[in-house]
């Protein structure tokens, strides 16, 4: 047993001495090349890296003190708006409500340009469709304009409001009954009617109360530089009523019985025009100054 053990080792110890000198070799081989790059490295010919050459830096950058030579308008930055996206400009504050039987139920805003955008909007025969700037709604009209809270239809060439959320959404403030007063009396007593003018130009108009006249309008303010002049009336679905009044869809009322409304809030207009058995309004009718003598009762 002991000689095969022996013989065994001497086997063992045959096979390894050749692969510990082939390691070995190995290792000063890697040696030998890093020595030898390290030594390239710090006894390199001087040819072997390009030598520095100062050249001069071009003109317009040369020096703290010299400009560009590139032209440049700085007005664009004043008068341009970088940022703008194309979006349509904004519409005119006082583009009145319409009287067609239309109703907006959603829409959608978009900034990509013109023509962008949809809404929904409910015709007269209770049907909603999906419609686009251009499209027809009914004969002679067509939606212009899709904004955040309205849009605005062209009606044979005239530009109208339609509310997201129903007719006086925004613009009006007459909305339901409970808004109308009707007591005759105020804090001061019954207000005195002003002088009827005495021009032959006045135009007569008679209902039976105030509320007759309230529940038949909507009145949108119309503002002026950002100041309100006046309200502009239209009615709610026929306008038979505002004409018995006097009054003509569009007209902008301006004063109540010498009172200018550019103080007033619409619930002010209402207490105004309750108190009083007569009320002379006067009004703009199409650029034109008007007046309208508007008595209440049988």
């Amino acid at each position: 047993m002991a000689s095969a053990a022996q013989t065994a080792l001497e086997r063992l110890n045959a096979v390894e001495r050749p692969a510990r000198l082939a390691i070995e070799l190995g290792l000063v081989v890697v040696v030998a090349l890093l020595a030898a790059r390290l030594v390239w490295v710090i006894a390199s010919p001087s040819d072997s890296v390009a030598t520095y050459t100062d050249r001069p830096l071009p003109t317009p950058m040369r020096g703290t003190s010299s400009t560009l030579a590139i032209s440049t308008d700085r007005s664009v930055l004043i008068t341009q708006n970088p940022f703008d996206q194309g979006e349509v400009e904004l519409v005119v504050q006082d583009v009145p409500e319409t009287s067609l039987n239309l109703q907006l139920d959603g829409l959608r805003m978009s900034t990509e340009g013109d023509g962008a955008g949809n809404a929904i909007i409910r015709t007269p025969d209770g049907i909603g469709k999906n419609y686009r700037v251009g499209d027809q709604i009914l004969p002679g009209v067509v939606l212009e304009r899709i904004l955040s809270d309205r849009v605005i239809i062209n009606r044979d060439g005239a530009d109208e409001t339609l509310m997201l959320g129903g007719r006086g959404a925004g613009l009006s403030v007459i909305t339901d009954d409970s808004q109308i007063v009707t007591d005759a009396t105020d804090d001061g007593g019954p207000e005195t009617p002003a002088a009827e003018p005495e021009t032959s130009d006045v135009i007569e108009g008679q209902l039976a109360g105030p509320d007759v006249l309230f529940g038949a309008i909507n009145a949108g303010p119309v503002m002026t530089n950002g100041t309100l002049s006046g309200y502009r009336l239209n009615p709610i679905g026929s306008a038979d009523i505002m004409r018995q009044a006097g009054l003509e869809p569009g007209d902008v009322l301006l004063q109540i019985n010498g009172t200018s409304v550019d103080n007033l809030d619409m619930t002010d207009v209402i207490d105004r025009i309750s108190s009083i058995q007569t009320a002379v309004l006067e009004i703009n009718r199409n650029g034109t100054p008007r007046t309208v003598r508007l008595r209440f009762g049988e």
